[in-house]
C-alpha cells in the first residue's frame, strides 16, 4: 500500500483550501486584531469625484478600513450629481458636508468655517473613536476643537507644514496655529514621505509622534494588463502617429508641478530629436498660461491638453506614454512643496521610467539612474537631457521602467499603506 500517497494527497487538498481561502483567512487575522464596534471617522476636504491625490487616498483609507470590519464614516465635501452615484457603491458611509467645504474654488476662512459646523455635527451623531484628518482645512478645524475625547490620526502633507509651520508670510502662519495645536495633541502623525516627516521636525513637532506611511497604489495598477484596443483609439482620438513616442505628465495645472518646465525644454529636445508628443492630462487655473507659454515656445503642435480624466481611466494613459515626467519644484511665493505625488507611483507600477523633481518625496521612491531620474525643476537643460536620454535609449528605458515597478511592488502598494494606518489604530 502507497502510505505516502495516503498522506500526501489529503495535505494537497488541505493546502489547495487554504490557498484559495487565503483572502477570507487573512481578513479573519486582521479584523480579530481590533474591537469590532470600533467607529473611525475621516474628516477630509478632498474626495471623488474630486480628481487628485488627497482625494484618491481619503477614498483608499475609506475602503480598506471598512474591509478591514471597522464601521467607517467619511465626512466629505458635496461636489455633483455624481456624488450620490459613487456613495452608494461604497463599503463605507459617506457624509456629504455641502459645497462651501470644498478645497478648491471655495476662499478661506468659509470653507474652513463650513467644515467645523460639518465636524461639530458629525462628531455628535457618529462618537467616534478614532479620529482621522486629511487635509489642511481639516487640520485647521481640529484644532479649533477645545476637546478631543477620541484618539485623533493626522494625515500631513509637505505643503501643509511648509507653508503654514514654517513659511514666512503672516497669515499663513496665523492659519498654522489650530493646525499645530491639532498635530501636538494627536496621538500619531502620519506623513507621507521622510522629507515631510524633517518638515515636522524642523517645525518643532516631535519626532517620536509621526509615522511615515507611504501612499500605496491601486492593486489593479499592478495586476491589470494594457489594453491594446484602448490605446489605439486614444493614439487616434489625440492624434498620436503610428511610431511617435509619448511624454506624459499626469497633475492638476498649477504652478510647481512642472508642465511648464516640460515645455520650456521641448525646444532643447526637438533640436536632436522628433517624433514625439507631449500629453498633458489634468485641468487647473494655469490651463491658459500654459498654452501661451507653448506659443511662445512655438511648440503648440507638438503638445496635448488632454483636459481632466477618471482616476479609473488614467491607467490606459501610463500604458500609452514611453516616459512619464513631472519635475516639480517648490514654488516660494505660494510656499508650496510636493509630499509624495501618487502619479509618480502610479506611472512607476505600469513600468514606465520616470522623471521627477526635488524636494519632496519622490525621491524616496525613484531610484537615480536606476529606475527614473530626480532632477532639479528649474533646471531645464537638465530635464531636456533626461528626457532625450529615454526617448533615444529604448533598452534603459524599459530597464528603468522594470526595476521602478518592482520597487514599487516591494514598498508602495495599498495593502501595505492600509495595514499600516490599521497598525497605528490598532495601537490606539
Amino acid at each position: 500500500m502507497n502510505y505516502l500517497g495516503l498522506i500526501t494527497f489529503p495535505l494537497l487538498i488541505l493546502s489547495k483550501v487554504i490557498y484559495l481561502n487565503r483572502v477570507v483567512f487573512l481578513k479573519f487575522l486582521i479584523t480579530n486584531k481590533f474591537n469590532l464596534s470600533m467607529k473611525v471617522l475621516i474628516y477630509t476636504h478632498e474626495f471623488p469625484p474630486f480628481l487628485g491625490g488627497l482625494a484618491t487616498t481619503s477614498f483608499k483609507l475609506g475602503k480598506g478600513i471598512s474591509e478591514a470590519g471597522l464601521e467607517v464614516t467619511v465626512l466629505a465635501p458635496q461636489y455633483s450629481s455624481q456624488d450620490m452615484d459613487l456613495d452608494k457603491y461604497s463599503n463605507f458611509r459617506v457624509v456629504r458636508m455641502g459645497k462651501l467645504t470644498r478645497n478648491h474654488g471655495i476662499p478661506s476662512p468659509i470653507k474652513e468655517a463650513a467644515g467645523f459646523l460639518s465636524l461639530i455635527r458629525a462628531l455628535s451623531d457618529i462618537n467616534p473613536d478614532v479620529v482621522i484628518f486629511i487635509t489642511r482645512e481639516a487640520h485647521f478645524a481640529g484644532g479649533l476643537l477645545s476637546k478631543l475625547p477620541y484618539k485623533v490620526i493626522v494625515r500631513v502633507a509637505g505643503y501643509e507644514a511648509f507653508k503654514y509651520l514654517l513659511g514666512k508670510r503672516v497669515t499663513k502662519r496665523a492659519f498654522g496655529l489650530p493646525m499645530k495645536r491639532l498635530y501636538m495633541r494627536a496621538y500619531k502623525i502620519i506623513s507621507p514621505s521622510m522629507s515631510t516627516k524633517e518638515l515636522l521636525e524642523r517645525a518643532g513637532i516631535p519626532g517620536d509622534k509621526i509615522d511615515v506611511i507611504y501612499n500605496g497604489v491601486n492593486n489593479y495598477m499592478l495586476s491589470q494588463g494594457p489594453n491594446p484596443r484602448i490605446l489605439e483609439g486614444l493614439r487616434s482620438k489625440f492624434n498620436i502617429k503610428s511610431g511617435e513616442k509619448v511624454v506624459l505628465t499626469v497633475s492638476r495645472l498649477v504652478p510647481g508641478k512642472g508642465q511648464d518646465a516640460v515645455i520650456r525644454a521641448m525646444p532643447k529636445v526637438l533640436r536632436e530629436r522628433n517624433g514625439f508628443k507631449y500629453l498633458i492630462v489634468g485641468e487647473g487655473r494655469y490651463e491658459r498660461r500654459l498654452k501661451e507659454l507653448c506659443e511662445k515656445e512655438g511648440v503648440s503642435s507638438k503638445v496635448i491638453f488632454a483636459g481632466p480624466v477618471p482616476h479609473s481611466e488614467v491607467i490606459n494613459f501610463y500604458d500609452l506614454c514611453d516616459v512619464f515626467v513631472m519635475p516639480n519644484r517648490p514654488i516660494k511665493n505660494a510656499e508650496n512643496i510636493e509630499g509624495l505625488p501618487n502619479v509618480v507611483l502610479e506611472a512607476a507600477s505600469r513600468g514606465k521610467p520616470v522623471i521627477a523633481g526635488i524636494p519632496g518625496g519622490s525621491k524616496e521612491v525613484i531610484e537615480h539612474g536606476e529606475s527614473g531620474y530626480v532632477v532639479n525643476g528649474e533646471n531645464i537643460d537638465e530635464i531636456a537631457k533626461c528626457i532625450l536620454d529615454l526617448l533615444n535609449d529604448e533598452t534603459k528605458a524599459h530597464n528603468f521602467g522594470a526595476r521602478g515597478r518592482q520597487r514599487i511592488e516591494k514598498i508602495f502598494t495599498e495593502e501595505k499603506m492600509i495595514d499600516s494606518y490599521l497598525e497605528v489604530i490598532k495601537a490606539c
